[in-house]
């Protein structure tokens, strides 16, 4: 990984995990999948928490992404390491986003069966997973902000934001 993800070849990848080729076929489509790996999912506790919450929506929500939040910070160095391979490898990218579409996806239901609404409960899973990435960029690009901060400022920007939509008179 020194000299880059482009360098390496899988089966490179294989021996270095002590696995066959074939093996690491079995797991990973490609070299790119393998160098980001599966970003961790929504717990299925936060999730149930959401969907049966009594507390306004926006605090539920937010619950949730500090929670998700808590869950990458335990692994800050593989974070940092997956936030470069994304920035000079479109492939990677690709394989993100699809990961990143079925957690839309699902967080769409979870906010489906609270609000009812699909289109409503779409807009806010993407609000969802956006507010998680926009956390990310702005841990990775600004000293001395820990990712728990940098949701807190994203959140507040999003809240700004809603509030600019919601008034009237402009």
């Amino acid at each position: 990984m020194q000299n880059g993800l482009e360098s390496l070849t899988t089966d490179e990848i294989a021996a270095a995990s002590g696995v066959s080729t074939r093996t690491f076929f079995n797991y990973y489509p490609n070299k790119e999948a393998a160098a980001i790996g599966h970003p961790p999912e929504f717990s299925e506790s936060d999730k149930e928490a959401l969907r049966t919450g009594t507390a306004p929506l926006a605090a539920d929500i937010k619950r949730l992404l500090g929670r998700h939040i808590e869950t990458l910070a335990k692994d800050e160095a593989i974070l940092r390491m997956v936030g470069k391979i994304l920035r000079c490898n479109e492939k990677a990218r690709g394989i993100l986003d699809g990961f990143l579409s079925a957690q839309r996806e699902d967080l769409t239901e979870v906010f489906c069966s609270r609000i009812g609404n699909r289109q409503t409960a779409a807009a806010l899973a993407h609000s969802a997973t956006n507010a998680i990435g926009g956390a990310i960029f702005l841990w990775e690009h600004e000293d001395g902000i820990t990712l728990s901060q940098a949701l807190d400022r994203v959140w507040e920007g999003l809240m700004d934001a809603s509030r600019l939509l919601s008034s009237t008179g402009e």
